[in-house]
């Protein structure tokens, strides 16, 4: 049997605010700036040829010319989503050379990350991947993923999300405000979510808390 494993270090990137680019012009690379402009990456799209779909697109700089050496010299990130191999090898040497993280669409040999599939559900983000080995089966894992994860998970995360500074200011260090959430989790407070009882939610979270805490703008 092969014991091929994936070797990728699962990891969520913080890129608000830094200078992505993206090469190539087409609707691969429309999906990938989608999600760079989403996690508040600033982007620069280098192409000649930009499908009118990409040049609509807020807040992107576009470059209509064929990507050239030193394109990448500000980029904390880039994507090639490009049909021209020597020029995918070209983006990927410079990277390389930089430090950047590159990902080249479908040559996971040029790349230094790959971009899974991903589940996301408000403040809840799964990633699922293969280690490139089949995109298709990363896809149907996701779609199986997001039919057991409901609203209520992510009604949970954002009331944990609010009372988590409260938590982190009382007494008794990292593992009783472990305990606190642990307990929480385990609790009815899920089924309360689920049957949009918020009355039983706010009482289960006086119980942990010793702090009364209004639902109104979240259930």
């Amino acid at each position: 049997m092969d014991n091929k494993e994936n070797r990728y270090y699962p990891i969520f990137l913080d890129i608000k605010d830094k200078a992505c680019v993206v090469v190539g012009g087409g609707m691969v690379a429309y999906r990938k700036i989608e999600s760079l402009l989403d996690a508040g990456a600033k982007v620069t799209v280098i192409s000649p040829d930009i499908i009118p779909d990409v040049s609509a697109m807020p807040g992107i700089k576009i470059r209509h010319r064929q990507y050239k050496p030193r394109d990448l010299k500000d980029a904390f990130l880039v994507i090639a989503a490009t049909n021209n191999e020597k020029e995918n090898k070209a983006v990927s040497k410079e990277a390389l050379s930089r430090h950047i993280f590159c990902n080249v669409i479908d040559q996971t040999d040029l790349c230094s990350f790959i971009v899974p599939s991903v589940v996301e559900k408000g403040l809840i983000k799964i990633a699922i991947s293969t280690g490139g080995a089949s995109p298709s089966l990363a896809g149907k894992l996701r779609k199986r993923i997001d039919r057991l994860v409901g609203e209520e998970y992510e009604t949970l995360a954002r009331i944990l999300d609010k009372i988590r500074p409260l938590v982190l200011s009382q007494e008794g260090g990292a593992s009783e405000h472990k305990r606190i959430f642990d307990v929480l989790i385990d609790s009815q407070l899920m089924d309360a979510i689920k049957d949009n009882d918020r009355s039983l939610a706010e009482d289960i979270l006086l119980q942990a808390l010793g702090v009364h805490i209004t639902l109104e703008n979240i259930l």
